[in-house]
């Protein structure tokens, strides 16, 4: 067992306040200290804001696409700004750490704040950006390509796939983040709620097994950080090739992308584990709902016989996995391929985002109807839900943060 609890090595450290962190937008810049996100905070009234720092209230939230409800938040493809928000995609952020290395990849939302991950090498970074926008703050910089990200009560958790650890900050980046767990794999997804969190890692490269790949989990307790160390026994698959993982109360749900694709259930309480679908081909993502796991399917490469998909399976296995879309249902695209994927129990809809051809799609749970496509364009990556909301991560550009009415 590989445990560890130790100052993080970074090129550098972000230790700031909202106020302090900025993030350049077009023309302009974001979060100048003493700017308001909102309006009616530094003096200005309800629905006007000082966005430049200059102490005058000179924007009206209401109808400035350039900052639509809250400093910074812009209306994308000349949408319109009203009180109740853009009329379609609004950026609530983009360009961290840097506009020439954003590459944002996976995001949570936790308590009205969007967190996400950055950067495919040393230069990566972990930020947070509230719900409706406005400053954004950086709570990590030199992390070593993070990837999967998760939050609770007792801060932030992200794998760094190149330094194949788990780390830890405090929710508003005022701590040094920490190494909780030191691997010698690489560690994929993350996932938390306010008892545990849990980490996926594999043993070799993409989609390949081996001895060391595994479920971890890091039990939460009355005080943290702390120094007991993370249980890299808790599930063990050396035929597995884990990647990321969703929660309940009583199980964790993981894709195994090694040949045999499997997505599994593993009891929280004992680490004894279910199969609930085999001969997937390269499942990737994962989400559940109260009855239902939902994955994606993404074979590599174009010329695979292999189909993509987006599929769903009952908890409790007791009905085989049946998919919810698939390429035949889409003649629009040539060679689509279904990423990360969000549900929740405020509407009957699933919702994946597609790098193939980049777009941000919905279709009901049970497969009825057509998809549709909420938005077409950009590189949308992770994706969730929060309220009336379907937000994602944009993974190349400026590496933007977007939201868009359900």
């Amino acid at each position: 067992m590989h445990q560890a609890f130790q100052v993080g090595l970074m090129l550098s450290v972000a230790v700031a306040t909202a106020s302090a962190c900025t993030s350049v937008l077009g023309d302009f810049t974001v979060g100048e200290p003493g700017a308001s996100s909102s309006g009616g905070s530094s003096g200005c009234p309800p629905g006007m804001a000082d966005c430049n720092g200059d102490t005058f209230c000179e924007v009206n939230l209401h109808d400035d696409p350039q900052n639509c409800g809250a400093c910074g938040s812009v209306c994308l493809d000349e949408g319109m700004c009203s009180e109740s928000g853009c009329s379609g995609v609004t950026e609530i952020a983009r360009g961290f750490p840097t506009p020439e290395d954003a590459n944002a990849r996976l995001l949570v939302i936790y308590q009205d704040e969007i967190y996400w991950t950055a950067g495919e090498g040393a230069n990566g970074s972990v930020q947070k950006v509230p719900a409706l926008g406005g400053s954004v703050t950086l709570l990590a910089a030199g992390q070593n390509a993070p990837y999967g990200i998760a939050v609770n009560q007792q801060g932030v958790f992200w794998a760094n796939l190149n330094d194949t650890n788990v780390m830890w900050v405090d929710r508003e980046g005022q701590e040094t983040p920490k190494v909780i767990y030191d691997s010698n794999h690489a560690t994929l997804g993350v996932a938390a709620d306010e008892s545990d969190v849990f980490w996926a890692q594999r043993a070799a490269g993409i989609g390949v097994p081996g001895k060391g790949s595994l479920i971890g989990r890091i039990a939460m307790l009355d005080e943290w950080p702390n120094d007991e160390g993370a249980n890299d026994e808790f599930h063990e698959d050396d035929e597995a090739s884990p990647h990321l993982i969703a929660l309940d109360a009583e199980h964790v749900y993981w894709v195994d992308r090694s040949a045999r694709g499997t997505v599994n259930r593993t009891r929280r309480d004992t680490g004894d584990t279910v199969e609930l679908a085999d001969e997937q081909p390269f499942p990737y993502a994962i989400a559940v709902d109260e009855a239902f796991v939902y994955w994606t399917n993404s074979p590599r490469g174009n010329d695979t016989d292999q189909q993509a998909a987006v599929m769903r399976a009952p908890k409790d296995g007791s009905q085989e996995a049946m998919a919810i879309w698939e390429p035949s249902e889409d003649d629009d695209v040539e060679h689509p391929s279904p990423d990360c994927i969000a549900v929740d129990g405020n509407d009957d809809y699933v919702y994946w985002t597609d790098q193939g051809t980049p777009r941000v799609l919905r279709r009901r749970k049970d497969g009825r109807g057509r998809q549709q496509v909420l938005y077409e364009g950009g590189a949308p990556r992770g994706i969730a839900l929060h309220g009336g909301f379907v937000f994602w991560v944009e993974e190349k550009g400026a590496g933007g943060v977007r939201k868009l009415p359900r």
